[in-house]
């Protein structure tokens, strides 16, 4: 064996102490940046080192946390996809320890499809029920405000819920693996659509009086009951429900469960579309949570989609779908819906102080629309009643059924004109969203080996964690029985920095990635 020149191996040697000894702070650095270029170079002097990637998740776990400047109700602001810069708010609990890993709850609200941010939204966090379970338990609260503009199913919407949960856990120590999401409403729907599109981030789902096709209906965006074999869910519905009544959410869970759905359903009765059950059920929340930690990497993932930006869960990612004939394992799990909910059709203004009632947005096809009004129009009477607010409508809905003939008197421009017509007829309608072929796909690993039954699929890529696979030996990925890949895989230090970058993540920090396309 040659030997180096003394002072070209003492050269040698001293680089090598200083590479790991500036490694710790590249990478607490790169962490902090938000600066992409800054990030680029980092990234690059980092690679430049060739760490071992146990090394490299080792720091990452091990990420230092400081004391946070506030306790109790935090207000922060988030730049979203659309260039708008939007409030949430944290709470966080006198008990939180930096030094430990707190688990995080994600609370959506109702009425998302209004135009501004809800009215003082910190009044709305201050009373949260879930504060003082917060105090007691010590787990971190996040409040993103949707609106129509950005609700919970809309790719805005959406960005501005996952970037707050990055920064959430950029700033507090977080436990990865009990990340939970609820919401009451509108925000159970979304805790439906992320359960359906983006589960990766979370534990567990806990709607409540929700309905699972709201992002579908809603948002037009293909859902699928069979995503939810990959996270428990907590249903919560009430029969006194006037939007969301159990006995019409019960055949919707069944048909779930029939989809293979991990969801525990239950009812409440004597209860109209409020949160009144909540100082019974906070504590059955808390102890379904205890209970249902993250699997960090499940063996096994049923997943649906029509388009890669709903394609990831866990480890797996639908790229593409390849149009094709559907085999008969390939079950679409849908259903018909009646409309027959007797609704004006127009979203109030929650600003307007005057008299009656001013239509901020009117839709499309409803009562009002078809009856000739106009968005601004201000509705002073139903029928032969003055309006005095949202009971007066109520009550005159309350009589009605679908294909009734209806009045509405509004003030338009200072004019007054009596607008008539008929509520429109019940309508038939899917659960699901249903226009694209979508891919199907069941992935199993066991032992280096995964494999992969699939519908429709055309290109996909796998995750590749350490406590997934033996990295010194090959790995093997059967498609429908048929072997497309057989190699080993090497540890990628910038994807597995890039990565966790995107995802902050410290449980799922893989360390490479497999492409497939099954064309």
């Amino acid at each position: 064996m040659k030997r180096l020149p003394f002072a070209v191996g003492f050269i040698l040697i001293c680089f090598s102490i200083l590479s790991s000894s500036d490694l710790p702070a590249l990478v607490h650095e790169l962490v902090e940046t938000d600066t992409k270029k800054r990030q680029q170079e980092l990234i690059e002097e980092i690679v430049s080192h060739e760490p071992a990637s146990e090394m490299v998740c080792s720091l990452l776990k091990s990420l230092p946390f400081y004391e946070p400047e506030k306790r109790g109700i935090i207000k922060e602001e988030i730049r979203c996809i659309d260039g708008k810069t939007r409030p949430f708010f944290w709470y966080i609990p006198d008990s939180y320890d930096p030094a430990k890993k707190s688990p995080l709850r994600i609370y959506l609200h109702g009425g998302v499809s209004r135009k501004e941010i809800i009215e003082n939204p910190e009044a709305y966090v201050s009373e949260s029920p879930f504060i003082p379970l917060a105090d007691k338990e010590g787990y971190i609260l996040l409040f993103p405000l949707g609106q129509i503009e950005a609700t919970w199913w809309d790719s805005v919407g959406v960005d501005n819920v996952l970037s707050q949960i990055r920064l959430t856990k950029k700033q507090f120590n977080i436990d990865d693996n009990r990340v939970y999401m609820t919401g009451f409403s509108d925000g159970a729907s979304g805790s439906f659509f992320f359960g359906m599109c983006h589960p990766t981030d979370f534990a567990a789902f806990l709607p409540l009086n929700g309905h699972p096709g709201g992002g579908s209906i809603d948002g037009g965006i293909h859902t699928f009951f069979v995503n939810l074999f990959n996270r428990p869910l907590s249903v919560i519905n009430t029969d006194e429900d006037a939007l969301y009544p159990s006995s019409k959410m019960s055949p919707m869970m069944e048909l779930a469960l029939q989809a293979g759905a991990d969801l525990l359903f239950r009812i409440y009765t004597g209860i109209p579309h409020t949160f009144g059950y909540a100082e019974k059920e906070i504590p059955l929340m808390q102890n379904f949570m205890e209970i249902h930690p993250r699997i960090p990497h499940p063996p096994f993932i049923k997943w649906e989609t029509v388009e890669k930006r709903h394609g990831r869960c866990n480890w797996l990612r639908v790229e593409s779908v390849k149009p094709g004939s559907v085999p008969d394992w390939h079950e679409d799990h849908n259903m018909k819906l009646i409309d027959n909910v007797v609704a004006f059709g127009f979203y109030p203004d929650d600003g307007y102080k005057g008299e009656g009632i001013r239509m901020e947005k009117v839709v499309d096809s409803t009562f009002v629309a078809l009856a000739g009004a106009n968005d601004g129009d201000i509705v002073i009477a139903v029928g032969n009643d003055s309006v005095t607010g949202m009971k007066t409508l109520n009550d005159y809905k309350a009589k009605k059924e679908r294909g009734d003939p209806a009045e509405i008197t509004v003030l338009r421009n200072g004019d007054k004109f009596v607008l008539k017509g008929h509520f429109p007829p019940p309508k038939e309608y899917d659960l699901f969203r249903r226009v694209k072929p979508s891919a199907h796909v069941e992935a199993l690993f066991d032992a280096n080996n995964f494999r992969i039954r699939a519908s429709q699929l055309g290109s996909f890529s796998l995750n590749i964690h350490p406590d997934m696979v033996q990295l010194d030996q090959y790995v093997l990925i059967y498609v429908n029985d048929r072997l497309c890949f057989d190699e080993r895989v090497e540890p990628d230090i910038e994807f597995l920095l890039r990565n966790f970058l995107e995802h902050r993540d410290r449980e799922l920090l893989y360390v490479n990635r497999i492409s497939i396309n099954t064309h």
